[in-house]
Parts: C-alpha cells; structure tokens; sequence
C-alpha cells in the first residue's frame, strides 16, 4: 500500500517510546461488497488472528517488526473511511494491543518477581504481558492477565487462575486490581514536550499518567495525557480525586469511550532483566481500525511463527477481540499461496495451474469472514508469507495475473489438494452433494513416492513386529530356518517405528537397536508418502478410543470394523463399527474420526498382513489367499513369503488372517478400487493397518497431479481443464 506524502514533519516522544508523530493521509484497501459478478480484487483481506464462526485464533497482544525501516501507524475511524498516519516508528519492534479489561496480577519493583508469575500465566486459558512504568522515581512492573469486553470476565477469568497455587503463591494471594478503558483526560497539548510535563506531575504523585495521540474537535492531532486506566467509575473517581489534589488547577474530563487513541506504554514481556522495553500501543476499542504500515519491505509477526508478510496489518476489535488482517495486494498474497502450497522444483506450468485456481479460490470467498476474506490456514489456502516465496513461484503468479477460472455460473470453488491417490474425488464422496464441475477423474500422483527411502519391517525378538529405514540395518547373511534374512544395525539407538515413516509425535518409536542387533527382516515396503501410506497398526481399544474421541459412542468392545459403501473413485463413504454405521456430517470426516487419516482412499488389513492394496508396495504376500478360510484347522500353517526370500514362513492361520468380502482371504486391489464392503475383524489381541493413497479431500486439483500432468507435457490451461468440467480461463 502507498502512503500519501506526510504532510507535516516528524516530532518524537522521548519518554514513553522512541516513536515520532507524523501527520498525513493514505489510500484505504477497501474492502468491496463481493457478488456473483466479482471476478477482479486488486487487494485481498486475509486474518491472521480472528475470533470467527469458521476460525478462530486469538491473542491478547500482537507483536509486529518491521526491519530496519521501522514502522508507520495509521487510525481510520470507521470501515471504508481513509487511513491517516498518527505515529513514525524508529524501533524495529512493537506491540499492539485494544484497550479492555484485564486484570492486573501483581505490581512489583522485582522483575524476576513479574516474570516467573508472567511465564505461569502464559500457560494458562488466557495470556498476558509486562508492562513497566515509572511511579514516584521507581520503576515498577505490572503483570497484566487477559483482554476482555467486561469486567466481570476479566475479573471471573482471574479468580479461576487464582486457584493455581503456584499462582497464589507468586501473587501471595493479593486480589488482582482490575483496569479498564475508562480515562480521565488532562488536557491536550500542542507538542510531545509539554504533554511530558504534565504527565510527570501526575507520576511524580503516585498517579498512573500515560501520553495518546488523539484528534481533537477540530480533526488535528495533538498529544493528550490520559489519567487513569479503570474498569469502574469508582475506581475513576478515586483516580481523579488523586489527580486534582496532584494538579488542583488541571481539568480532567472523561475520555470518550467511543473516540479514538493509541496510548503509548512500554512493554518487558520479552525483556530478559527488564531495561530492554519495547514499544507498546493500546488503541481504543469499538470501530476504530488501527493500520501498521512498514516502511520497508514485510511486516514480522511474532504470534504467527515470526512469519514475514507483504503489505500492512490492521488492527480492530472483532466480536470482542483483537483481529489482525494483512491488507495485501492480491498478487502478493498469491506470491506467498504458492511459496507455501508448492515448492521451487515443480515445474512451471503446475505452478501456473496453482496460481490460476488460488486466484480464483481466494476471490470467490467474498467476505467469508466479514472483516476478512481468507485466513492464512488450509482452511483457505495456506499462506506463510515472504519467507515461503520463491522466484519461480512469483513468476508464475506474474505470468497469469488477473487470469480466472469460470464455467457457465460464473467463478468456480476450485478446491485443491496435495495429492489424489490416482483418482480425484466426486463431490460426494466428500461433502455428500454434487458439484457440475467437479467429478472423479484419473490423476498422475504417484510421483510423491519417487525417490522414498525403504522401510524394512523386522520382527524383534521378543515377537513385535515394526520398521526400520533401511539405511540403518544391512544385511548379515544368515536366514531364518524359514528363509528370512537376518540383517544387522549399522548405528546405535536406530528407531523402530509401527509404521514406515517418521513423525516422533503420531508415529514414535516403540524400541531402539543397539549396534551389530540382529532382527529377521520380514518384509519391506516405501516410505509413507502423499501418494502411498499406512498408519498404525491400531488395536481394538486404540480404534475405539479414536472414534469415542470424535463422539461415535460404542457399545461393549469394538470386535468388527467395516467399509460398507464407497463411492466412486473408490473413497470411503460409510463406515460401520460392530456392524453399525459410524455416523459422520459429511464422508470426508470419516478420516478424522478414524484419528486423522490421510485420506479416505483407503483398506483395512489385519496387521501382520499384506494384501496388495498398494499397487508399488513389496511387503508382504499371502500364499494362497484366494481360499476362503473355512477349510483345515486354524492350527494348521499358512506359508507367507516376504520379498527377497527364497522360500516361505510357516504361520498359523490364527495369528494371520486377512478377510475381504463376505469373509474371504484374498487380496485386495489398488485402495478404493472394489465397491465391495470388507469386513476386518478388530477382536481383542488382534492389531489392524489402515493402508491407502492420497493426501487430502481429494477434490478438483491434485497438487501432485498437476506435476505429473506437467511433466507430461501439459500447459497450464489443460491441466486445469483436466481437472475441472467444463470451464473457460479467462482475464479479467
């Protein structure tokens, strides 16, 4: 955004912050009332911390950097209305917050004091900040605990924290002090020097004095001294009753709950001794809209991953809390969309394809979150700022400027994601209704396993079964008695994990090699990717604990786990636990349910299992499986081969089954491809894999398939057409 020449030179508050006042006009990002017909926004909302009905992330305070050019702040009063410069920001850092209600946990001369009562805090429901001010010549530290519309929530959300007794203990049990955004104002002065003066008087007696920056009647900035931060007109009156005995010749008025102010504080949250301040401004709640504009390139922010953003940040109370949105131009935000949806090696034409469908994507919102028409999750698209760009990316952005995507309605939703599994999802088997545009298509995704590391899967002595990346064992030479090899640990500490691949949260490891262990190696198989995966395995209590988790109530133990319906790219549409349907809003949330599943394009196997569900992977076989299993002894051994042996392992059929259709023990095909229900059986003792393809809804695009369709030789235009029915790419 460009802000408009300054019209008056800069002045400087020396005290409170090292900010300079500036005064001036800029052009607003307006924010258009969205209709069918909108197929153009030169400027894009996006909230990076709302309090919303689709999405909520809030915090107290945010904290913005914007490099060495420092910052500018700008106040418009109301939506739509032009944006003037109110402060120059020398620092690189500040933070910003509305002025509520908190309450106020302690005031102390012991910084180490504030802080450890700050670092409990912030473990708890509602965060804080460290504040510190001068009273009577000493410095002293306030340790503020929440940010809320009303004093009794401010006041109900302290008591509770009270009952922490580390809490009481660092507050000794002292009732908070309630603050609030009722002030008393001590005139307003022409120049930082003189309002300074007054406001040490005040602090010089003991009374809390701040300086803000307001307009007065006549629209001119000045700099104003506010008295007092209250939550009642009590407290006000016992502030003012100070005040006058400090300044019996000052009037003080009340401040205007609906004008607008920032009020310049100082701020130790971060401080490691509490002499680093930065600055930290309050503006005043209701519709007041305060912007952050850098100077420089990018504006960081702290409380989003200390991710860097185009643009500017607004800052306004949104259903009674802090919301920051990034007005960026539209361009920009798709800059930072492709750094984060993509990467620098895809190839150009899928990263047109990307930037087409996000630009479509992103317009089509409307005003999806009122002040907002994006967020910067994958609830939208993903949007991680500067950092995530790359050349080719902002090329490709650059290359289709203004292009859309549109059918004979109009502008399509066109939905994306990272990888279809073979075969692009029907609307119903994700939201249950159909879309004209959107239907079950092939896509070339198999290219998100090449290059994937093997995963052996060994069995330990002690019986378990589980993988190791294949870089950490080699083979030793010897075979089991059944033909397996013996392959040894080539590191101390190697990782067994349940499933092959690594994530230390969902997937950790159940034992650890020492150097030279022997294990059988009983099988082999890629490394999870978006195209191939498995995750588990899972026993009857683990299942059962997934889907009680999501709300699906079981009755007794779980015993079957069954695919009942599919829909037509083969996803998973119904799903019935001890033979009744596990009930879900839409079909997609049976992944959820099920523990976050990386798509519903999968089988369920018993573990221990392979049933060639997935069409590259070389794990295990069964011998004979097209027999139903109501022949011969359970006693009595089948033969399973592992790749790479020479001759089979003897097991018994009841430590090893795989049941398919109507009970039978036979292998399935590619996940999704029968219709077929399958009916595994989870009864206790017995462990279950869910094996699969795809990462996501599986909806129009697949991120992945647009690469293969690319390295195929397509251009932008058919990969989209590939993926979408019956639409036009147009400029617009």
């Amino acid at each position: 955004m460009n802000w408009r020449k300054k019209l008056l030179a800069p002045k400087t508050l020396t005290v409170i912050t090292t900010a300079a006042l500036i005064f001036g006009t800029f052009p607003i990002v307006e924010s258009p009332a969205h209709a069918a017909e909108v197929k153009h926004l030169d400027q894009i909302r996006v909230a990076l911390l709302i309090d919303s009905t689709k999405y909520k992330l809030v915090e107290p305070v945010v904290t913005l950097s914007g490099g060495t050019g420092g910052l500018e702040i700008g106040v418009r009063a109301a939506a739509n209305a032009v944006v003037k410069p109110w402060l120059s920001i020398a620092d690189t850092s500040i933070r910003m917050s509305i002025e509520q209600y908190s309450a106020m946990m302690l005031e102390t001369t012991d910084f180490a004091a504030a802080k450890a009562l700050y670092a409990k805090l912030a473990t708890m429901t509602a965060d804080g900040y460290v504040l510190s001010r001068v009273k009577q010549g000493k410095t002293v530290y306030q340790v503020y605990y929440g940010s809320f519309p009303t004093k009794e929530a401010a006041e109900g959300t302290a008591a509770q924290a009270l009952k922490d007794g580390t809490i009481a203990a660092l507050t000794k049990s002292v009732p908070p002090v309630l603050t609030g955004p009722l002030h008393l104002s001590a005139g307003s002065y022409a120049t930082e020097a003189a309002a300074q003066q007054q406001m040490s008087v005040y602090i010089q007696a003991g009374v809390q004095a701040e300086i803000a920056v307001q307009e007065d009647a006549a629209g001119t900035l000045a700099y104003s001294v506010f008295v007092g931060s209250e939550a009642t007109a009590g407290q006000l009156d016992a502030v003012k009753t100070a005040a006058l005995k400090a300044a019996p010749n000052v009037p003080l008025q009340a401040v205007n709950a609906k004008s607008s102010y920032i009020i310049a504080r100082s701020d130790v949250t971060a401080s490691s001794n509490g002499a680093a301040a930065i600055p930290h401004y309050a503006s005043a709640a209701g519709e007041q809209k305060t912007v952050v504009h850098p100077k420089s390139d990018g504006i960081t922010v702290k409380e989003r991953g200390d991710r860097r953003y185009r643009g500017d940040m607004e800052i306004s109370t949104y259903h009674d809390k802090l919301a920051l949105v990034n007005e960026v131009a539209m361009e920009s935000y798709l800059y930072g969309v492709l750094g984060s949806e993509l990467s620098a090696g895809w190839p150009v034409e899928a990263l047109k394809a990307q930037a087409v469908a996000a630009r479509t994507f992103a317009i089509k919102q409307g005003n999806k979150y009122e002040i907002a028409q994006v967020t910067d999750t994958t609830l939208d698209q993903a949007y991680y700022g500067i950092q995530k760009e790359f050349p080719a990316g902002n090329q490709a952005v650059d290359a289709t400027k203004d292009e859309v995507i549109s059918d004979k309605n109009g502008l399509i939703s066109p939905v994306f994601s990272s990888n279809a599994g073979g075969m692009t999802a029907d609307p119903s088997e994700v939201w249950g209704n159909p879309l004209a545009y959107l239907r079950s298509v092939p896509s070339p995704d198999e290219g998100a396993e090449k290059g994937k590391a093997i995963w052996y899967r060994i069995q330990l002595a002690d019986g378990r079964t589980g993988y190791v990346h294949s870089m950490y064992l080699k083979d030793s030479g010897q075979k089991s008695k059944d033909g397996a090899s013996y392959y040894t640990a080539t590191e101390q500490d190697v990782n067994v994990r349940l499933a092959p691949y690594v994530d230390n949260a969902a997937n950790p490891s159940i034992d650890q090699l020492s150097t030279n262990e022997k294990v059988l190696v009983i099988g082999q198989e890629k490394e999870s990717n978006a195209f191939s995966w498995t995750r588990g395995p899972y026993t009857a209590s683990d299942i059962k604990g997934k889907l009680t988790a999501a709300g699906i109530a079981i009755t007794g133990d779980l015993q079957t786990l069954e695919i009942s319906k599919r829909g037509p790219s083969g996803r998973v549409t119904e799903l019935k636990a001890n033979g009744t349907v596990v009930k879900v809003p839409y079909p997609d949330a049976l992944r959820t349910v099920l523990g976050g599943l990386p798509s519903t394009r999968f089988e369920i196997e018993p573990a221990g299992s392979y049933t060639g569900n997935t069409p590259n992977a070389t794990g295990l076989a069964i011998a004979g499986a097209a027999a139903t299993e109501t022949n011969g002894s359970a006693t009595e051994p089948i033969y399973v081969l592992s790749a790479g042996q020479s001759a089979p392992t003897a097991l018994k059929k009841s430590d090893l089954t795989a049941l398919g259709t109507a009970g039978s023990s036979k292998p399935s095909a590619t996940p999704g491809s029968s219709t077929s229900p399958s009916v595994v059986q989870v009864s206790s003792g017995k462990q279950i894999v869910f094996r699969g393809t795809g990462y996501g809804h599986g909806l129009g695009m697949s991120q992945w398939g647009a690469r293969g369709y690319a390295e195929l030789g397509y251009d932008y235009k058919k990969i989209l057409q590939s993926y979408y029915a019956g639409i036009t790419i147009t400029k617009e």
